[in-house]
């Protein structure tokens, strides 16, 4: 078997992946690292593909913290998921770890845009990378609103390198 494909873990050949390239060196500003459960598997033997969109919502809850946006009920101001994405690049069986990394990409009026890499610790390989983009809604009207600059100040302190699109 050649050096770029590699064979599920436990010792069944029947399917085999082959992983892109890494991705360039990136400074996130969010990382955490989260237990594989035995839940999240799934008939085929690997982590079912919903769970690492759960992985990203878990990280991106604790970015919007680190940034000062308010997610307890009754906020001025409500963070809500526009878009989502997730590139499947490995898969990841239990027992393990992912590292999931976030960080902010582009900060527009109303919404911000962030990329994702995920990490398995087992592996120590990339297997997934993502995006989403979150607008700023006000809960009476569920209309954008502008990201407050105390908020807009705070992801420019941790992300520098994000685009601003104002």
């Amino acid at each position: 078997m050649s050096s770029d494909r590699f064979d599920k873990p436990t010792g069944r050949s029947s399917t085999t992946f082959a992983p892109p390239p890494p991705p360039a060196a990136a400074r996130f500003s969010v990382c955490q690292e989260i237990a594989v459960l035995w839940g999240d598997i799934d008939a085929l033997g690997h982590v079912n593909n919903t769970r690492y969109f759960g992985w990203l919502e878990e990280t991106r809850l604790v970015y919007l913290r680190m940034i000062g946006v308010d997610l307890s009920t009754g906020a001025s101001q409500t963070p809500v998921l526009a878009s989502t994405s997730v590139d499947f690049l490995r898969p990841v069986f239990w027992p393990d770890s992912v590292r999931v990394e976030g960080k902010t990409t582009r900060l527009g009026r109303t919404s911000l845009t962030m990329d994702y890499r995920v990490t398995s610790v087992g592996q120590q390989a990339v297997v997934a990378t993502g995006s989403a983009v979150v607008v700023l809604l006000a809960p009476n009207t569920g209309r954008p609103v502008p990201i407050p600059d105390l908020i807009r100040d705070a992801i420019r302190r941790l992300d520098p390198d994000a685009r601003d699109t104002l």
